[in-house]
């Protein structure tokens, strides 16, 4: 992608994010971002088809960073498996800007629907994954939709809440306790 495309595309994701801090994502314009941008409406659309699009953009990229540590998670055997849950959160935690608005409100659902939607998919995938090979019996359908909901829906807040701000310990520290917490939870089930 060229320099100027690219922006051209970040001018629109720091204006999408700035009106959403004020209004949902249905009360915005393509008007109102392109204006804000300081860029045209066939600008707009020479890159995005919708709003929607630059968030939905967004946050797969974000979802790609996590899926390449999930699967270095699922790959290393040589770390013992609570060590392994630390340091992959670890790595998730420091993969987070607390100026991300975009994700910030995605997580919340303030961004639309099917960015959340994403995310959640994702979650449950994770724990698909990790449940095919950790739990002593396999889990049924049902156990995998409770826990991965659960879980999934922990990992979507304590994300935002780190964003925000109002989750503040460290990552390391922050790790260790959502760890102690996963293993507590579920830990009879796992190994």
């Amino acid at each position: 992608m060229d320099v100027r495309r690219e922006k051209s595309r970040e001018k629109l994701r720091n204006a999408l994010a700035q009106l959403l801090r004020e209004q949902s994502l249905e009360q915005i314009s393509i008007e109102q971002i392109t204006d804000k941008a300081g860029v045209t409406r066939p600008t707009f659309y020479s890159n995005y088809q919708s709003r929607q699009d630059i968030i939905i953009e967004h946050v797969e990229h974000w979802l790609a960073r996590r899926e390449t540590l999930f699967q270095a998670f699922m790959e290393d055997q040589q770390t013992p498996e609570p060590d392994r849950l630390i340091a992959f959160i670890e790595h998730l935690l420091n993969t987070l800007s607390p100026d991300d608005t975009l994700l910030q409100l995605a997580l919340s659902g303030r961004a639309g629907e099917q960015a959340l939607q994403r995310v959640i998919n994702q979650n449950t995938d994770f724990f698909r994954r990790r449940a095919s090979r950790s739990f002593n019996e396999p889990p049924t359908e049902d156990d995998i939709l409770l826990i991965s909901t659960f879980y999934g829906s922990a990992t979507i807040g304590i994300i935002s809440g780190v964003i925000s701000g109002k989750i503040t310990q460290q990552p390391a520290d922050l790790a260790r306790q959502l760890a102690a917490m996963i293993y507590n939870g579920i830990g009879h089930r796992l190994y």
